[in-house]
């Protein structure tokens, strides 16, 4: 096996990483949905959806500190990064935050 090849593959590892968010998200474990897209940040994959989906899982997590605003805040930014993608999991987050 050729020693400069990445195993398991960058498209593979962003793709397990966005499955793994959104169980987490799903199930309101908003901290471990963050950390499993930061595991791929940087991986040249689609950064909007990473991002928004980070987003999205900052709000939640905010929302649990008691941070109504900066939940809000977060919330805005994952509906501007995922638009109309993952709308299943964005109203998930705005029913938890009462949106």
């Amino acid at each position: 096996m050729d020693e400069d090849v990445e195993w398991p593959p960058p498209a593979a590892r962003i793709k397990a990483a966005v499955w793994r968010a959104e169980g987490h998200i799903e199930r309101g474990e908003y901290a471990q949905a963050a950390r499993a897209l930061e595991e791929v940040f940087g991986l040249r994959g689609d950064e909007g959806l990473l991002r928004g989906l980070h987003h999205l899982a900052a709000a939640g997590w905010r929302h649990q500190q008691g941070e109504t605003a900066r939940a809000r805040r977060q919330l805005e930014h994952a509906r501007r990064r995922l638009g109309r993608r993952r709308s299943r999991l964005v109203t998930l987050v705005e029913r938890a935050l009462g949106s």
